[in-house]
């Protein structure tokens, strides 16, 4: 092949950085630089060439005409033919589905996780395919630095994603939370300002912009942004001085207007009052103005929870009644604008309980986002059984459910009130779902991976991952489980797992697999937090396997750590560091089962001294802050 011809001039356009990605990677692949990109205003299939185009350049029709909506179409045979997709991003998603067919794999971000094959000659590949879902993105959380987000931003879409959310306007705190090395005192603090994560957010946006992904935005910090108070994360500020028109709109609480706990992103306000109506839908339709960018933006209210205001108006009627009443102003004040932005609400915490009597106005201008942020990670997002009546609601004093069939009640509950677009907005990579199944996340794998193929049946079109962005240790079996499976949930797990591995780790590959799969049979870390009720001899004895297992396996990982491919040997680099991590995970288990509980509070200080240690060893793929914090949550400490 000496050409790819691209159906477009611009070359800043998304179909052009498809054709330089096409072009880069089979240059690699084969070993040559001869692929020259062409552009060209029209399709001529008999010139032969790679060709690159949407659909409605090459004569397809897509089956959904909805912008959100991929479909590809790849018809190359001896490394000729056509590459094309409903829409830019679709076409980008096509180059890398057609290089993942020539044996191209992405096990992680960044260049040290990709796997590119050498051979010679071209592959032939046939396929259509509309992915089986609408929303597949991911959302910012954890510590994080600006290459960790611009290598996440280029990983997506190679592995089937379409998106990409920045939290707050800035995404402030969790930048801040790396540069300023938070939870590990080994590293010097480094400064940090707003202007920097200002910027930081604009080149993501760029990024984004570059390969078409879907740009959501905000969430949180609204109600505070409103009235002229920033909203950078959820640090409290004791001693602050509140200003005095942010105070005199806060929720009245237990007869009180003041902002809980210090932190100004968890204080409701007075919903029902029409000056905070006014004052967070003007806030919002400024913001979306000067962001056409932004293809869907999130409007939450506060994040508390049984903090709402119990002034006479506001109990009236439930949260959601005033939420869905702020969100029909808005679209109609957008409308009045001209403003083209889809905006995302949430049923989260007391916002479960749907409104009595509101009802969105203008559903094709809204996406509903489901956030079962209480659920537990140890059962399938399933019913097991008929749902029961949501229990009462009671401002300020409600429950929130851990259990899939509680929360998946509340969910039909939204569902009568609200049948338009929507998503599960969860949270299997932070910090409350990981470290909780095994060291390796091979439970998580599988969990997430079979969750995904059940959104349809609960009526959701996809899934934003609320998650921390380094979750590639020792693997990055889990994220790759949740992407391939929001492209293909025909997919089997198993197979995937196969694949996953043999790309990743080479050779051994399979043993690895299989090794880290006997960990993930011996260590329960939920026992961690507690016995409850397991048989500490049976514990213990599996705590003696898996320490016969870590060294009955060191050989194989020390005779692969020099690897000529680099992907394989940074793979079993990051396992060797792996295996001191769980043997001191191990060491604490055993410590829990033996009733040697200053033992259990030493070793997993070690374990957090040890990470901290290594922190810059595996930087790109473990979100050090994050481990810390969840084994401080683990120990106990506040």
């Amino acid at each position: 092949m000496t050409a790819i011809f691209v159906l477009s001039s611009d070359d800043k356009s998304t179909l052009h950085f498809a054709a330089t990605e096409a072009r880069s990677y089979l240059e690699r692949i084969n070993g040559k630089s001869i692929i020259e990109i062409v552009p060209r205003t029209q399709y001529q299939p008999d010139e032969a060439g790679l060709w690159l185009g949407i659909f409605a350049d090459v004569g397809l029709t897509p089956q959904s005409a909805h912008p959100l909506d991929d479909e590809i179409h790849i018809a190359v045979q001896d490394g000729k033919g056509l590459i094309s997709g409903a829409n830019p991003r679709s076409v980008l998603l096509a180059v890398y589905r057609y290089l993942t067919e020539l044996g191209c794999r992405w096990v992680r971000p960044g260049p040290a996780g990709e796997f590119i094959p050498r051979q010679t000659g071209a592959t032939s590949v046939q396929l259509h395919e509309r992915p089986a879902y609408r929303h597949r993105a991911v959302c910012i959380e954890g510590a994080v630095s600006l290459e960790n987000v611009l290598e996440m931003v280029d990983w997506l879409p190679k592995v089937g994603m379409s998106g990409y959310f920045m939290q707050f306007r800035e995404g402030f705190t969790f930048f801040n939370r790396w540069y300023s090395h938070e939870h590990n005192p080994m590293k010097e603090p480094e400064s940090f300002s707003v202007e920097q994560a200002r910027d930081f957010t604009q080149q993501i946006a760029i990024q984004l912009q570059k390969r078409g992904l879907v740009y959501h935005a905000v969430g949180h910090g609204w109600t505070t942004e409103a009235f002229g108070v920033a909203c950078l994360g959820w640090d409290a500020e004791p001693g602050r001085a509140w200003p005095p028109e942010f105070l005199e709109y806060v929720a009245e609480v237990n007869g009180q207007r003041t902002v809980p706990r210090e932190i100004a992103s968890i204080a409701a306000l007075c919903y029902s009052d029409p000056v905070v109506q006014e004052q967070l839908v003007s806030c919002m339709v400024d913001y979306a103005a000067a962001h056409p960018e932004i293809d869907l933006l999130h409007v939450w209210l506060d994040d508390g929870f049984n903090n709402k205001c119990e002034c006479a108006d506001c109990r009236q009627r439930r949260p959601a009644d005033h939420y869905l009443d702020i969100l029909n102003a808005l679209d109609a004040r957008l409308t009045d604008h001209g403003l083209p932005h889809r905006v995302v609400f949430l049923a989260y915490v007391d916002m479960l309980w749907p409104p009595e009597t509101a009802r969105i106005e203008n559903p094709e201008r809204f996406v509903f986002m489901f956030a079962p942020i209480s659920r537990t990670y140890r059962e399938p997002f399933r019913p097991t059984a008929p749902l029961a009546p949501l229990p009462p609601f009671e401002l300020n004093r409600l429950h929130f459910p851990s259990d899939i069939n509680g929360l998946l009640a509340f969910l039909r509950a939204w569902q009568e009130v609200f049948q338009g677009d929507s998503f599960v907005y969860d949270y299997h990579f932070w910090v409350a779902g990981l470290y909780r199944l095994d060291p390796g996340l091979m439970s998580l794998a599988r969990l997430i991976s079979e969750d995904v193929t059940l959104l349809k049946s609960q009526g959701l079109n996809g899934m934003v991952s609320c998650q921390v962005q380094r979750v590639f240790f020792p693997t990055g079996l889990a994220m790759t489980a949740m992407a391939r499976t929001l492209w293909d949930d025909s997919l089997d797990f198993d197979a995937m797992m196969e694949d996953y591995f043999a790309g990743a780790f080479g050779r051994d590959g399979a043993r690895c697999q299989a090794y880290l799969l006997r960990l993930a049979d011996l260590l329960d870390l939920e026992l961690l937090r507690g016995l409850d009720g397991a048989d500490a001899s049976d514990v213990a004895t599996d705590c003696h396997a898996a320490f016969d297992l870590l060294d009955d396996f060191a050989p194989v990982i020390e005779r692969n750590l020099d690897l000529p491919e680099p992907c394989h040997a940074r793979s079993w680099q990051y396992l060797s560091l792996h295996a001191e991590i769980t043997r001191l995970i191990t060491g604490m288990l055993l410590a829990k089962a033996e009733g040697r509980q200053a033992d259990f509070l030493a070793t997993g200080e070690r374990l957090k001294l040890f990470a901290c240690e290594h922190e810059d060893d595996v930087q790109p793929v473990l979100d050090v802050w994050a481990f810390v914090q969840a084994f401080d949550r683990t120990l106990g400490i506040p």
